[in-house]
């Protein structure tokens, strides 16, 4: 899985850097770019040319390597490996997400794009999370109990029925609140669809942690402090 990462990982990598390079050719030193968007897609924040064009890169290759260690660090790491499909969907998804925004940003800078980005970045960024919100949550029921990737609560952590079905569950509303936000990003002016980004992006993640405690209380085999103690 780590070794899959990587090579999956490597494309994206190298066209994020080539773009900070190309675009620090050709900005003048010292020139204010566009860092962030508003919800009426108009540039709102600016800064350096290092700012704009190199903490990205350096954050992204800090993201990759984190995400090939993890599995190796991880006292669960049998089972993370067996969550590899939503793992890696996770990992390159993310990662495709913030390339395609990058290289957004990278042409904003270098004036290839009209109005300093202002007609693509808010749909770009929009449209890319509720992709990327479809994509984890159809593979995330198949994520295994783990310390590290997946809704990592109290309960899910000391019961495997409540990993397991808090998983499947919140996969399901993570794809029917990404479709929804897709369907608001083409149909809806800019500053609704965030809304509806935000609510389906939050939505599904606090339903679990809630479900997740209902289904721990209903779960016979479930960890407990009193049955800990019994233990020793």
């Amino acid at each position: 899985m780590i070794r899959k990462g990587l090579l999956l990982s490597a494309p994206f990598l190298i066209a994020i850097w080539a773009m900070s390079v190309y675009g620090f050719m050709n900005v003048e030193p010292g020139t204010e770019l566009p860092l962030h968007w508003g919800l009426e897609g108009q540039p709102d924040r600016f800064g350096s040319p290092f700012e704009a064009l190199f903490l990205m890169p350096l954050f992204i290759t800090g993201t990759v390597v984190l995400m090939a260690v993890l599995p190796m660090i991880d006292t669960r790491g049998n089972n993370l490996r067996r969550s590899s499909p939503a793992y890696l969907v996770t990992w390159i998804g993310v990662l495709a997400l913030v390339t395609a925004v990058h290289v957004a940003v990278v042409l904003a800078a270098t004036g290839q794009l009209a109005n300093g980005g202002a007609d693509v970045m808010p749909q770009l960024v929009s449209g890319g999370v509720s992709i990327l919100l479809i994509a984890i949550g159809n593979m995330l029921g198949k994520a295994r109990p783990n310390w590290f990737f997946g809704i990592r609560t109290p309960w899910t952590l000391s019961s495997d029925l409540a990993w397991d079905k808090t998983h499947r569950v919140t996969g399901r509303l993570m794809v029917i609140g990404g479709l929804v936000m897709l369907a608001a990003v083409v149909l809806l002016p800019v500053k609704f669809a965030f809304l509806i980004l935000l609510i389906g992006a939050i939505g599904p993640a606090a339903f679990g942690i809630v479900y997740s405690y209902i289904v721990w209380k209903s779960d016979p085999d479930r960890e407990t402090h009193a049955s800990s103690d019994t233990d020793e």
